[in-house]
């Protein structure tokens, strides 16, 4: 039903002006200044003016149908966290070239989601309905594994190939088909779908003798798929960081309230050029007249835009703030309560696309340390007393339970499903893998020391 409303509301082709507002929203502070600065360089009509001081939210009004509320003060109060060298993710070069595609909100939704959740291969590692089960729980979004599938392969067309694969097989093989096809890629295609288990065991005998080629074929296609890129990751930066991370948003503790403000890097504003407007009134030709037009517009939507994100990244953590408030005054994970992103959706009325864009890649810098923003997300679990806890509650605990275990007989996930139900938290096995993984906790087989 969810996914219905979300449908009806948004299913239809985004503007390019949608398009780039999308984009805006999503991108963390530390990126911003880079598209601002392309803007500037597409558009000779904005221009950016030094100001006198910047301009900090402090606090909003509690009821979000109303205007914001502004301070007037330098903002210059938060922390840089030291990462690595400025490079792009993996995730920024895939969602660039979306921007070339003309999908759909649903569709765009649902592929960004699937981008954001490859592995460090550039895999999807996790199983399709697993997939859909978490966008159900989490988003409350019903999404087929049909659907999910499509979004897949539509990744699979994007460079560089052979990400959004499901394992190795189906890596080599995208790569190979996105190759000029010639009888030896032609060749590996067939040995790699029909004769992988053998080749990959190096079971050349066999592969030969079923598809009856030439030790001379099979030789050639060995050389080709070793010149493959098994991870196509590879060549990009976990983190996207000009050397630091700067956090997007900082709360502060004042009497006893938490109060949250924007970081702003840049002392400069924008504004549509005087000179340009001055030339739309100097002008007689029409044609040069309507392109100044056209540019001071754009100008104009892109300061009005910029000024959107700032509302709405606010309006969103203020939710989230007013929704975990006794967690940002502790600064104790086991008072963060279940929270998905339907939930924040529905407090500040808008899309739950619009939450997680707000929520990726997004930075808060708190008195207990800075960390990601989509991390406060979880579904909620039911203990026996019927008290509702954070799932992070449970992979803390399970953390916790591997940290303490006996390295030379690490812990089976059956063991852990066992342990976790003697501090009341039954839960599944599978569950148990799942948590693990999302943890980055190998099995028990590749935690075992000697």
């Amino acid at each position: 039903m969810q996914k219905q409303k979300l449908q009806q509301k948004l299913g239809f082709n985004l503007s390019p002006q949608q398009i780039q507002f999308l984009a805006l929203l999503q991108i963390p502070l530390a990126s911003l200044d880079s598209r601002i600065q392309e803007e500037l360089e597409d558009n000779p009509a904005l221009e950016e003016t030094e100001k006198s001081e910047d301009i900090s939210i402090d606090e909003m009004e509690e009821d979000y149908s109303n205007s914001y509320k502004y301070k007037q003060e330098t903002n210059s109060d938060y922390s840089e966290v030291q990462i690595s060298d400025f490079e792009e993710t993996l995730s920024e070069y895939l969602k660039k070239q979306l921007l070339l595609l003309n999908l759909d909100e649903d569709d765009l939704f649902l592929i960004e989601y699937l981008i954001d959740s490859l592995d460090e291969n550039g895999w999807i590692s996790r199983e399709v309905f697993s997939i859909s089960d978490d966008l159900l729980i989490n988003l409350n979004l019903e999404f087929s594994e049909e659907e999910i599938i499509k979004s897949l392969l539509l990744i699979q067309t994007l460079e560089p190939f052979g990400v959004g694969a499901r394992n190795l097989q189906e890596c080599l093989l995208v790569q190979l088909k996105n190759k000029e096809q010639n009888e030896i890629v032609e060749l590996s295609i067939k040995v790699l779908e029909n004769q992988y288990e053998r080749f990959s065991k190096k079971n050349f005998e066999g592969v030969i003798r079923e598809l009856e080629i030439s030790e001379k074929q099979l030789k050639d296609v060995y050389e080709l798929v070793e010149k493959l890129n098994p991870f196509p990751a590879s060549n990009f930066s976990k983190n996207r960081s000009a050397s630091y991370i700067t956090p997007d948003f900082i709360i502060k503790i004042i009497d006893e309230k938490n109060i949250v403000s924007l970081s702003k890097r840049s002392g400069k504003e924008l504004r549509a050029s005087n000179h340009y407007k001055k030339m739309i009134q100097e002008t007689s030709d029409k044609k040069a007249k309507e392109f100044l037009k056209q540019k001071i517009e754009s100008a104009n939507w892109f300061i009005d835009a910029i000024l959107q994100r700032e509302q709405t990244l606010l309006k969103v953590m203020n939710a989230i703030i007013k929704h975990q408030e006794k967690y940002f005054l502790s600064g104790d994970d086991k008072d963060l309560k279940p929270m998905i992103l339907a939930d924040i959706a529905q407090i500040v009325n808008m899309d739950i696309s619009t939450i997680s864009r707000v929520s990726n890649s997004k930075y808060v810098q708190t008195f207990f340390g800075s960390f990601l923003l989509k991390e406060l997300f979880s579904e909620a679990y039911r203990k026996d007393n019927g008290e509702l806890i954070s799932t992070k509650v449970i992979k803390s605990k399970l953390k916790d339970i591997v940290d303490s275990e006996d390295k030379a007989a690490p812990y089976t996930d059956e063991k852990i499903t066992i342990l976790l139900g003697e501090e009341e938290y039954h839960i599944a096995r599978r569950t148990v893998s799942k948590y693990r993984e999302e943890l980055g906790i190998e099995t028990s087989k590749y935690r075992r020391e000697l």
